[in-house]
C-alpha cells in the first residue's frame, strides 16, 4: 500500500505507480482532510487516451517550433543524397 497526502495547486495530478502494481487494479480515493469541506464534486479520471492524446499534442508542438529554422536555399535533396552517398556509398 501507498499513501501520500497532498495539497494539489492545480485540478490536475500525475502518479506514479509501483511496478508491483501494474496490470493490476487499484483504488485511487480523493477527498479532503477538512472535515468542514463539502463539495461532493465528481474527480475526472484521465484515461490512457488523453495521456497519450496530449504526449503528442506535446510532440507536435515542439516539432512545430523548428518551422522556418532551416535557411531559404536549403536543398533538401541534395542533402539527402550527400548523406547517402556518406553514409551508404556508391552500392551496385
Amino acid at each position: 500500500m501507498v499513501r501520500t497526502i497532498i495539497k494539489p495547486e492545480t485540478s490536475r495530478i500525475n502518479l506514479s505507480i509501483p511496478s508491483e502494481y501494474i496490470g493490476k487494479e487499484v483504488e485511487i480515493l480523493v477527498f479532503s482532510l477538512d472535515s468542514n469541506s463539502s463539495n461532493n464534486q465528481a474527480v475526472h479520471f484521465i484515461t490512457n487516451e488523453e495521456t497519450k492524446s496530449a504526449k503528442r499534442q506535446k510532440s507536435f508542438n515542439n516539432f512545430m517550433k523548428f518551422k522556418g529554422t532551416l535557411p531559404a536555399d536549403f536543398d533538401y535533396k541534395k542533402e539527402l543524397s550527400d548523406y547517402q552517398d556518406e553514409r551508404y556509398g556508391h552500392i551496385n
